[in-house]
């Protein structure tokens, strides 16, 4: 049985998929997306400390929130254990169920401020921060990881040794090191070594871009639960496909039709949130995925990177609905 409850702490949770925190796309209408599909909780996109610090009022908006928008998990990101401290106890209130801490960000502007990824060479540090944490707060406390820094200094069981003593709840590695970014290929040998030594739950990242390879992480590393990233910029679809097969269902990929509806309405949602401009510009970057694989679409998604209102999506769509007839 691949699907099955988990419990983070005091979070119980109906299933094991994990919508991970991508800065940039997981806003308030993609993770509802996402939530409709099945998936058991979904992030925010990460939280700068220092942003919630001296910019509260900007860096918050990324809390948005819906009553129907939950498990909603917060992930920070910061170079100190009272740094993000602080940062938390101005969010300490808000409506969301648990607090992970971002130890795997390899971006360069966040390597610079000692943040993310640079956390994986300072176990101590990990410690600190996971431990003044569950001081302040009855929530999880979760952390997500790295291998290591470099292969020379592969050291996640080191760093969940420091997360383990300092009462964190739940772990989860994205078994590349930092130096690797996205390159290569994610060990999830790493996956299964970690879930054989660990106490608390262990969620599997990267390299996730099918059902099948859900289904194949689960079977290689006997992982408590999956979490979702990159994958879903390419298919929308994602979480639904795999929640399907882990099933034993058979899955049939929405025809383009379905898929254009739920393209509008992921749209429409965008635009009501941050204003028909803004949203629309905001929504390029979701074509792709929804229009990958039909005939003659680049010509469709060309003209969708030029529009700016909402009604103009609707046309350009409808005028590609009659090319596509009477020409295929």
């Amino acid at each position: 049985m691949y699907l099955k409850p988990i419990k983070i702490g005091s979070l119980q949770l109906k299933s094991n998929i994990f919508i991970a925190p991508l800065a940039g796309y997981t806003n308030l209408p993609t993770r509802l997306l996402y939530r409709t599909q099945g998936a058991a909780i979904a992030y925010a996109e990460m939280i700068s400390a220092e942003g919630l610090n001296y910019s509260f009022n900007k860096s918050v908006k990324l809390l948005d929130s819906y009553s129907y928008d939950e498990p909603l998990g917060v992930q920070l990101f910061g170079a100190n254990a009272q740094r993000i401290l602080l940062a938390f106890l101005k969010i300490k209130d808000f409506k969301f169920d648990l607090v992970d801490i971002n130890c795997g960000c390899s971006v360069k502007k966040i390597i610079k401020s000692d943040s993310g990824a640079s956390l994986l060479r300072k176990p101590e540090e990990i410690y600190k921060i996971i431990s003044i944490l569950k001081q302040n707060t009855d929530k999880p406390v979760t952390l997500k990881i790295r291998s290591g820094w470099d292969n020379q200094s592969i050291n996640f069981m080191e760093i969940f040794d420091s997360a383990l003593q300092a009462g964190a709840n739940l772990i989860t590695l994205h078994p590349r090191t930092k130096s690797m970014l996205f390159g290569g290929k994610a060990n999830w040998e790493h996956i299964k070594i970690l879930k054989q030594k660990s106490s608390i739950p262990v969620i599997g990242n990267g390299d996730i871009f099918t059902a099948g390879d859900a289904k194949k992480m689960f079977d290689e590393t006997n992982c408590d639960g999956i979490m979702l990233a990159r994958g879903l910029i390419n298919n929308p679809f994602l979480v639904e496909e795999i929640i399907a097969i882990l099933e034993g269902k058979t899955y049939i990929q929405p025809c383009l039709e379905q898929r254009i509806q739920v393209l509008l309405t992921h749209c429409k949602g965008l635009v009501d949130y941050i204003g028909e401009q803004k949203g629309i510009i905001e929504f390029r970057k979701y074509f792709a995925g929804y229009l990958k694989g039909f005939p003659e679409v680049k010509r469709l998604r060309e003209k969708l990177n030029q529009i700016l209102s909402y009604k103009e999506l609707e046309s350009a769509i409808i005028e590609y609905e009659k090319f596509r007839k009477n020409n295929f």
